[in-house]
């Protein structure tokens, strides 16, 4: 029997895939419903112009778009959308190999009706209550039990990665930022035994992360923080803030005050750390990076970003020596410092 501790002897991107996968076809039944495919046949356009052409949310088209490149249905050059060979041959209306026809049987599943609407309803909310409740500062325990089960299941072999990937040296008292269940937390205090740690979340999820805490023999060096951390200020007193799956739920104007915030809160030559499944700097791939994006905009409106942006984003608070490095199957973690 594995032990939760130890890596396991293959990385989680065949499951990233196969979660992935769920967003394909409903990706391309809801951009064939809204003419996207027909709008995009003759006049190529990026994410803003097609959005005004087809009164369209830009935002999900910005996360949309990539995920139909990806799938080859759609070229991206010089920052504009076109049809692609196999969108022209297959998915163009009136073509006699168009296989919309054949695809629309399943044009009503819950995820097509979800994404059609998003689509065109431009200040709609999310469909995932939990992230929209920790957003507006709320989450019941209930919520918060279900998000630490989703967390530990998906995260468990990413936070053991990034313990093993040594970056962490020299950190002896870390800020885990949104921290949920904190296995995070967790796996980096099992890897060094000098490093405390605290999970800073909602009340009713650090409440639900200290059993976690508990049931690893850790709670005398992980504690937790009830803290809204948009509504409250930051602690100080910690040399490292980890922020991971945290920017990726959020718009750029929101990531630019959290990066504000992680650097008002740090000692100079602090450290912050944002751990993340990065898209390519051209914005298209790689494919589950624009699956992810796609599911993300409809449950809260977020999307993954590149390590161009996030590099930005710190740099313009403050931040100096931004680097990148590969972490754990398609994560990847960003560090920065304060000078």
């Amino acid at each position: 029997m594995e032990r939760e501790n130890v890596l396991p002897g293959v990385d989680d991107r065949i499951v990233w895939d196969l979660w992935g996968s769920a967003i394909h076809l409903p990706a391309v039944l809801a951009a064939d419903a809204l003419g996207i495919f027909e709008a995009l046949e003759t006049q190529p356009a990026g994410e803003a112009e097609l959005a005004a052409r087809l009164g369209l949310d830009g935002h999900g088209l910005a996360g949309l778009l990539p995920l139909l490149a990806c799938l080859g249905f759609l070229t991206k050059r010089l920052g504009r959308f076109g049809l692609s060979e196999a969108g022209c041959r297959y998915l163009r209306r009136g073509q006699p190999f168009y296989w919309g026809d054949a695809l629309g049987v399943m044009r009503e599943l819950p995820m097509v009706r979800a994404l059609c609407q998003a689509l065109g309803d431009k200040a709609g909310p999310g469909q995932y209550q939990a992230a929209k409740g920790w957003g507006e500062g709320r989450l019941d325990e209930e919520a918060a039990t279900a998000v630490a089960r989703v967390m530990q299941s998906q995260s468990l072999g990413a936070s053991l990665g990034l313990a093993a990937t040594g970056r962490f040296q020299g950190v002896s008292r870390l800020l885990d930022v949104g921290g949920g269940s904190g296995c995070f937390a967790v796996a980096l205090a099992r890897r060094d035994p000098a490093l405390r740690c605290t999970v800073m979340d909602l009340p009713a999820m650090c409440r639900v992360a200290a059993g976690y805490l508990e049931a690893a023999g850790l709670a005398s060096r992980i504690d937790t923080l009830p803290l809204d951390m948009f509504r409250e200020s930051w602690p100080e007193g910690y040399d490292a803030m980890l922020l991971s799956n945290i920017l990726h739920d959020w718009d750029e104007a929101t990531n630019r005050e959290l990066a504000a915030r992680a650097f008002q809160a740090l000692p100079r030559g602090g450290r912050v750390f944002v751990h993340e499944i990065l898209v390519d700097d051209d914005g298209v791939g790689p494919l589950a990076a624009a699956a992810l994006s796609v599911l993300l905009y409809l449950a809260v409106r977020g999307r993954q970003y590149a390590a161009k942006e996030i590099a930005s984003l710190l740099a313009a608070a403050g931040f100096v020596d931004v680097g990148v490095n590969a972490a754990h199957g398609y994560y990847s973690l960003v560090v920065a410092r304060k000078p």
